[in-house]
């Protein structure tokens, strides 16, 4: 399986507020994904949006997206993640945040109406869990 995290970052503070690499991150959890378990999702897609909850674009990132690509075994997911709380904090508690909402995001696969039928979500979150 292959892992992408598409991001959306608001600029609603500076650039220096924001201290964590997603590229990084990215590469780190492609290679923490094992293969041979993932073969019924091609590529798993996170979409990760950094947005104030009570500024100027919160209104256009407030939905959910969690989506199924069946032609293409596409897995979609989004997060939403506040500047209130990332901007300004050291890499640690950025880390912390970020994971927490990743994780709350593959509990999301659960209520998806159309999903693929033999994923193992709960393998699969705790390969994360693990980090």
């Amino acid at each position: 399986m292959d892992f992408e995290i598409k991001t959306i970052i608001t600029e609603e503070y500076e650039d220096s507020a924001f201290n964590f690499d997603l590229i990084e991150l990215e590469t780190f959890l492609k290679k923490v994904i094992i293969q041979e378990l993932w073969f019924l999702v091609i590529k798993y897609f996170w979409g990760f949006e950094l947005t104030k909850s009570d500024g100027q674009f919160a209104k256009f990132f407030s939905g959910d997206i969690q989506s199924w690509k069946t032609k293409d075994k596409f897995l979609v997911i989004n997060t939403h993640n506040d500047w209130n709380k990332l901007a300004y904090q050291n890499e640690e508690k950025v880390f912390k945040n970020i994971t927490e909402v990743f994780l709350q995001s593959i509990d999301r696969f659960y209520t998806m109406k159309r999903k693929p039928k033999d994923f193992d979500c709960d393998s699969f979150k705790k390969m994360f869990q693990i980090i």
